[in-house]
């Protein structure tokens, strides 16, 4: 019997991989270019320059996100407050009263409904405020012995949705960890649930980025994390789109290696230990034509050199951001020394 079983098994991994590569190679297959510009892929690309004073010193900027013309970035584990045009409006998060400690964030969701940031600490306590830094309210977040690790949070039609890493132990010898899509009311009362699973990508060794984001396709909420093999990138990307993969329903529980725009999906990873294994793979669904650029696009509007890092500034994954500083802004910002904060660069794509 477990002969038979194992012979089945075989042949089902042969027939699959036969089907998978007869999608491939079947298909007109696009080759990628190793060489790319901002300009192949956006259509805008808007400079900001973040303003410096004695409140506001930031190195490495993260976690960029925006309701209008508001604009919200971690440096350092702390949350500031920015307009459109890089005028500092404030530190978000503060030192608490309590303990006189500041408080570290984890995560933060933006509330665009209620203009409130929602704002994940290192110790699962969630703080609420408005958007001048006020504390409206705290709690805690509530508590799972199955629990792991709390992953990253978004806001999307009046919930919020986070990555949850949870604990399977029905077997007690050897559990095992699961990622889980919950979402919860804005109090953080579950109101759904649902197992995630690795993308079938017609192959068997598959290997993505820790710590998947949420996005948005179609009003239904997915999981992407970036691929970790940007030599397979392409050809997972075609065996998507040709099994019919990239079809997001209410129930998705695939994890991406991709973000799905309207004209563009997109998989970008930075490792600053190893540039080499930095990419930026874009491709065109209109044009069916894709870049997989080592080490990111060439910044070709500002002349600020290679964009290692594009970070998704909204859900829908249209629109995109990097950071520059220093001497990669002496092109069009020589008054700016590395003293100065950086230079936020807003990324619209082409339509």
């Amino acid at each position: 019997m477990r002969k038979t079983f194992n012979l089945l098994f075989v042949c089902l991994i042969a027939l699959y991989g036969r089907i998978g590569y007869q999608i491939i190679h079947n298909t007109d297959l696009p080759q990628c270019q190793p060489e790319g510009s901002l300009s192949d892929v956006a259509e805008e690309v808007i400079a900001i320059p973040l303003e410096t004073n004695k409140h506001c010193s930031l190195k490495k900027i993260r976690m960029i996100k925006r309701d209008r013309e508001d604009l919200f970035l971690v440096s350092d584990r702390q949350l500031y407050h920015f307009n459109s045009s890089g005028k500092f409006l404030g530190q978000i998060t503060t030192r608490r009263s309590e303990t006189g400690q500041p408080v570290e964030l984890a995560d933060y969701a933006v509330d665009p409904v209620h203009d409130r940031l929602i704002v994940i600490g290192t110790g699962h306590e969630v703080y609420y405020y408005d958007y001048d830094g006020k504390l409206l309210f705290q709690s805690i977040l509530p508590q799972d012995a199955s629990w792991k690790t709390f992953g990253h949070i978004a806001y999307y039609d009046n919930h919020l949705w986070a990555t949850i890493d949870l604990i399977n132990s029905e077997n007690e010898q050897a559990p095992t960890v699961e990622q889980w899509l919950y979402k919860f009311d804005l109090g953080f009362k579950e109101a759904g649930k649902r197992k995630l699973d690795v993308a079938d990508l017609g192959r068997m060794e598959i290997n993505h980025k820790t710590g998947p984001e949420i996005a948005v396709k179609d009003g239904h909420v997915y999981v992407q994390s970036p691929s970790l093999q940007p030599a397979h990138i392409l050809n997972d990307t075609l065996y998507l789109i040709y099994s019919n993969q990239l079809d997001i329903t209410e129930d998705y529980a695939q994890i991406l290696p991709l973000q799905i725009g309207t004209r563009f999906l997109v998989s970008t990873h930075y490792d600053p230990t190893l540039p080499e294994h930095s990419y930026t793979f874009c491709y065109d669904q209109q044009e069916t034509k894709a870049y997989n650029v080592q080490g990111g696009l060439e910044d070709n509007f500002y002349k600020t050199g290679k964009i290692p890092e594009l970070q998704s500034i909204d859900l829908q994954s249209n629109t995109y951001c990097y950071c520059k500083s220093g001497k990669e802004l002496a092109y069009s910002f020589p008054g700016r020394t590395n003293k100065d904060n950086p230079v936020l660069f807003i990324v619209k794509m082409k339509a």
